[in-house]
């Protein structure tokens, strides 16, 4: 998806614009608009800037004529560089009507899924091209009907597992000011929950149906261990500070959130265990479930000779776990550690003596 929207990008920028631009001010665009990271190599980044282009381009025939069904203009610049220019007039080659299936496709599925996430001058500037993908879905292509184009798009779906809980409502414009202040690196202020905070802003993180901003208090250690999330639909005023935003060294949301930063701790100190889960015999399915999908990366499954099977992991004992325990203790039993058979053991009694007060 990122690929995606810094190629369009790249398509706005140079249909905005009247001369031959070269790569390099093409990634200077990226970098300002914050499409890529400028902490990587320079070289890097020159490369991810002349695939987006010649992939925009398109394949070269024999004769080196290419696809081009954007309408892109190159010349030569300097030594073996190239310049790209994208006519600002030529209405029909970027106004789609050569847009390709596949990418019609793209973009109703963009349309479809990601319209409530897009800062709104990005969804503004993709309106016109998704009524264009919504044109040429309407056409036929290869024997292909626009129904099985719609088709296609209606069999992807987000959805979440278990009870489902409708999203809550939040105001785009303060998800558009988050987002300013990560483009632009800059601190953010906000109110929440009658607290005013000013952050040092990380990320956004999609925990449907939630969503979070992950950030550090300013005034805190700079490191990921000061990670905190607040959520969005909380906030109720939201505005860009003017000192700069600072970023743990190596921080990566990805890394955050699967290292468990947003899991909810019952022992608050992110300490590991190692857990010994007994599954009952006749449970193939589940068995087969984490072999497909283990709960960590050094899980082991042993079947023992009654037939039972003996999971093994390295966990953290969190609120996740223990729920996830739950929903199976009527075929499994926690052996170790004592930790979290107790958690889930207490829980349970608790439950109990709920249902049997009444």
């Amino acid at each position: 998806m990122k690929t995606f929207l810094r190629r369009i990008a790249i398509l706005e920028l140079l249909r905005t614009q009247r001369r031959f631009l070269s790569t390099e001010d093409v990634l200077s665009f990226l970098i300002n608009e914050g499409y890529v990271d400028e902490a990587l190599p320079q070289g890097t980044l020159m490369r991810t800037v002349q695939r987006d282009l010649n992939f925009l381009w398109g394949e070269e025939d024999d004769e080196g004529i290419a696809d081009n069904e954007f309408g892109l203009e190159k010349v030569r610049g300097d030594g073996k560089s190239l310049k790209w220019r994208l006519d600002p007039y030529n209405d029909i080659s970027y106004d789609f009507e050569k847009m390709p299936q596949n990418m019609a496709v793209a973009f109703a599925m963009v349309q479809k899924h990601l319209s409530d996430l897009l800062p709104r001058n990005t969804h503004q500037e993709l309106t016109r091209l998704f009524s264009a993908a919504e044109t040429r879905l309407n056409q036929s292509n290869k024997g292909l009907s626009s129904k099985d184009y719609y088709r296609f798009k209606d069999s992807i779906e987000f959805y979440q597992r278990g009870q489902t809980l409708q999203a809550a409502q939040f105001d785009i414009s303060h998800l558009d000011t988050i987002y300013r202040a990560i483009i632009q690196r800059k601190q953010l202020g906000f109110e929440y929950r009658g607290k005013i905070y000013r952050v040092h802003p990380l990320g956004v993180a999609i925990l449907l149906p939630k969503l979070y901003l992950v950030a550090i208090k300013q005034g805190d250690v700079i490191e990921v261990s000061s990670c905190r999330s607040f959520l969005v639909h909380k906030i109720d005023a939201v505005w860009l500070e003017q000192n700069a935003l600072e970023i743990p060294d190596g921080f990566s949301l990805e890394a955050y959130l699967k290292s468990g930063g947003m899991d909810v701790y019952i022992n608050q100190d992110n300490q590991t265990f190692v857990l010994e889960l007994l599954i009952q015999t006749g449970n193939e399915r589940l068995i087969e479930d984490l072999q497909e999908s283990p709960i960590s990366s050094d899980q082991i499954l042993e079947l023992s000779k009654n037939g039972s099977t003996k999971l093994t992991a390295t966990v953290r004992r969190t609120i996740q776990l223990r729920n996830w325990l739950l929903s199976i203790a009527s075929v499994s039993e926690v052996i170790t550690p004592e930790e979290i058979r107790s958690d889930v053991l207490n829980f349970l009694k608790s439950s109990l003596s709920q249902y049997e007060s009444n």
